[in-house]
């Protein structure tokens, strides 16, 4: 089949624009701000950015399979997909691991790049995103969830990229 929609599709062009709004809205927080107000700017960046992470590759994923086998197979590919699944290290490279053996050492090597700088920002993310939405963490950074957010946009990218349907 044939991929028939603009990719990225509006749904992640969507989330892409507004996670980079939001970081845009984070990092001008005015000096004059409560610091209850910065706290939960940056928490929200950061559960934002993990959910960006989590839902680009669903809908990707999902995307892809639609456009590469039957509608009956796309549907239960579907049906396994935005569950809350954490977007870890491990489930993203699980996961392509299904799909093509090839597709997850690319995302290995990217990951594991630069004494494996991505693939630990990507698990303190998901780290703190669990931990704020338990409850159990209510201090993070300004520069942290900024820098975690541009973890988010780059990944991001290249989950769009690699799993571009067309």
């Amino acid at each position: 089949m044939v991929w028939p929609g603009a990719w990225p599709s509006h749904e992640l062009s969507s989330s892409r624009s507004r996670l980079e709004e939001l970081r845009v809205e984070v990092e001008g927080i005015d000096a004059d701000a409560s610091n209850e107000t910065e706290q939960g700017m940056t928490r929200f960046l950061v559960v934002r950015a993990c959910g960006h992470i989590e839902f680009t590759f669903d809908e990707a994923f999902c995307a892809f399979a639609e456009s590469k086998s039957s509608p009956h197979v796309a549907s239960f590919v579907r049906t396994q997909f935005f569950r809350g699944a954490n977007p870890s290290p491990d489930r993203i490279g699980q996961t392509l691991r299904r799909l093509e053996a090839v597709r997850a050492d690319r995302f290995d090597a990217l990951i594991d790049a630069d004494d494996q700088r991505l693939r630990r920002e990507l698990s303190f993310l998901v780290d703190r995103r669990n931990k704020i939405a338990h409850g159990q963490s209510e201090t993070v950074r300004r520069r942290k969830a900024l820098d975690l957010a541009d973890v988010a946009l780059e990944l991001g990218d290249w989950i769009v990229a690699e799993l571009d349907p067309r």
